[in-house]
């Protein structure tokens, strides 16, 4: 490894022959590239790197539904992302070949009393009960955040991907506590694609109660079913 101190050649980053660059507070570090790299295939480590691979998507899929972000943001520790927090909780949950019913879109919360629910081929339904049997509600919990995410896997055609996962959130304005709701998600034309492809799913749901402004006030732990 060396260093180039002053900029005669200006700062420099990425390769260079069998070289590698880059600048770090105005330093150009260079330092020989490895000139080879087999990764191990051993069983152990194909196992880790493959947890990586479903972990990670699983991770994404959550931090496209804001109101998911937005828990996990609250819950992160400093020093570690909202991606690194949810796939360390999530990492030991997984399988090597798809997300397990173990899996949690959210860190914490409630027990969300859910009767019955459906995982349709253009919709996902569900029967909640009142949800103030379940937790205690501030008049400054107004709105409601369904959230959901849909794990499709045994594809019908194997030349597909083992799994796919689509996400899903309605907003409820207004929403009474103390009432019964039937909650209905229905699928784009793109999403309802992925579910003809697919034989067996895990819902993961959640629900949160939001302030006037938008904000999560409290949300619910993950309810969870295979289909």
């Amino acid at each position: 490894m060396a260093y180039l101190s002053g900029n005669v050649i200006g700062n420099l980053s990425g390769k260079l022959g069998n070289l590698s660059a880059r600048t770090v507070n105005g330093q150009t570090i260079m330092a020989a590239r490895p000139s080879s790299f087999n990764a191990s295939q051993s069983p152990a480590v194909v196992e880790v790197r493959q947890k990586f691979a479903v972990t990670g998507t699983f991770a994404k899929n959550i931090l496209t539904l804001s109101t998911l972000e937005e828990i996990w943001r609250k819950a992160k520790v400093a020093g570690i992302s909202v991606f690194n927090t949810i796939f360390k909780t999530n990492f030991g949950y997984s399988s090597t070949e798809k997300p397990t019913e173990q899996n949690i879109i959210t860190p914490e919360g409630f027990a969300l009393p859910i009767t019955t629910a459906a995982v349709e081929a253009d919709k996902i339904t569900a029967s909640l009960p009142a949800l103030n049997t379940a937790s205690v509600f501030g008049a400054n919990e107004v709105n409601l955040s369904a959230n959901a995410l849909i794990c499709y896997y045994d594809p019908s055609d194997e030349a597909d991907e083992p799994f796919k996962i689509i996400s899903l959130s309605k907003e409820v304005t207004a929403f009474d506590f103390s009432q019964t709701y039937s909650l209905q998600i229905d699928y784009n034309v793109l999403q309802e694609a992925v579910a003809a492809k697919y034989q067996h799913s895990i819902l993961y749901l959640i629900v949160a109660s939001k302030s006037t402004d938008g904000k999560v006030v409290q949300n619910s732990a993950t309810y969870t079913k295979l289909s």
